[in-house]
């Protein structure tokens, strides 16, 4: 917009503007009052060129987008802890320590003191808490103690929510005109809660008044029992459905339930150049076809209630092609069935099960 308005230019144009009769030489009385005053001015022009972009959504930088945001109580998503079970072999106290790698986890309740199981956060926040199973070491030590595991993830962590997701999800919030209840508001306030990543909201599935709230976790997966719960309190807790002393309105009945996970087995026939086995590519493209499927279940977040995702074969096929050493790709199998493609339920994310390569 003043990309014109250099130094140069503004100096040029006020000493055009100054009469003939005047010495406008450089090093004159003129030139040199006008050229500090023309830097100023470039300046400034620079400055109102920062204004404008910070001004509006699509271009401001993340410190102005959130004050643009707030306008709207739409705020970017803190990185958060996750939340795991662990199973011990004897009771542990609340607040005990222990040791995963490089992060610490903290036990701050029980979930079923008979079978000695706890939940425990980690002590670090964002994503990297999600992947830890297995074995964990107290940082003090318990007499008697003499095994320790994570077994699941129960509330996933996440990272600090990155500009361009917040830019997105604040865009798209003004776009549905989330208010009182209707179906964006729903979308909007599953977000607000820690663990989860999008959700699918049915209206009166169950006769007037009633709203069914299909979630996923922020990993785009199944989400587990405990952040179904923890959703299911926030919004409308059990004892007093309807009652409005969740985020649903007075006489909202609303039912909050996990996305259903669908197996996807493949059997892949593929033509290797010669002197080359499939189990070369397995790791690789079993890699590639999840990253696709977890792209295809974020992108279940975005829908409405009647859409579906659906499963293409022809996308596993340019992906193996794409790979080095294969020649070419024959029919491909879904769960034992030759098909072009697998169409889900609404409410239904496909899962990947097991990648099988045979010799085509």
């Amino acid at each position: 917009m003043y990309e014109n308005k250099t130094y140069e230019n503004i100096l040029a144009d006020a000493l055009y503007r100054t009469g003939t009769e005047y010495d406008k030489r450089q090093g004159s009385m003129i030139y040199d009052s006008l050229a500090p005053f023309s830097f100023e001015m470039a300046e400034a022009y620079i400055m109102a060129q920062v204004i404008i972009k910070q001004t509006y959504a699509k271009t401001a930088d993340r410190d102005f987008l959130a004050l643009r945001a707030l306008e709207f109580n739409i705020i970017p998503r803190e990185a958060t802890a996750a939340e795991v079970k662990g199973v011990f072999d004897r009771a542990v106290d609340i607040g005990t320590r222990f040791n995963f790698e490089d992060l610490n986890f903290r036990v701050i309740d029980v979930i079923d003191l008979s079978k000695n199981e706890f939940k425990l956060v980690c002590e670090t926040p964002g994503a990297k808490g999600n992947y830890c199973i297995g074995r964990i070491t107290p940082i003090n030590t318990i007499p008697g103690l003499q095994n320790a595991e994570i077994k699941e993830v129960l509330v996933p962590g996440q990272d600090e929510e990155e500009t361009e997701a917040f830019r997105e999800r604040y865009i798209r919030a003004l776009k549905s005109k989330a208010y009182g209840g209707n179906g964006a508001d729903y979308k909007e306030k599953v977000l607000s809660v820690n663990g989860t990543g999008g959700s699918k909201i049915y209206r009166c599935w169950n006769g007037g008044g009633t709203v069914k709230v299909v979630i996923i976790n922020n990993e785009f997966n199944k989400p587990s029992q405990e952040l179904v719960k923890e959703v299911q309190n926030v919004f409308d807790p059990t004892p007093n459905q309807g009652k409005g002393y969740g985020l649903a309105p007075i006489g909202h009945t609303v039912t909050v339930e996990a996305a259903e996970e669908v197996v996807i087995n493949y059997e892949i026939p593929v033509v290797m150049a010669a002197g080359h086995e499939p189990s070369e590519i397995q790791t690789e493209l079993t890699k590639k076809i999840e990253e696709r499927l977890k792209a295809r279940r974020k992108e279940w977040t975005t829908q409405d209630e009647t859409q579906f995702l659906t499963v293409r074969t022809s996308i596993v096929t340019s992906l193996a092609v794409d790979l080095d050493k294969v020649i070419d790709v024959g029919d491909i199998k879904i769960n034992g069935q030759k098909v072009k493609r697998l169409d889900l339920q609404p409410s239904q994310i496909p899962k990947l099960g097991t990648v099988t390569l045979v010799k085509g």
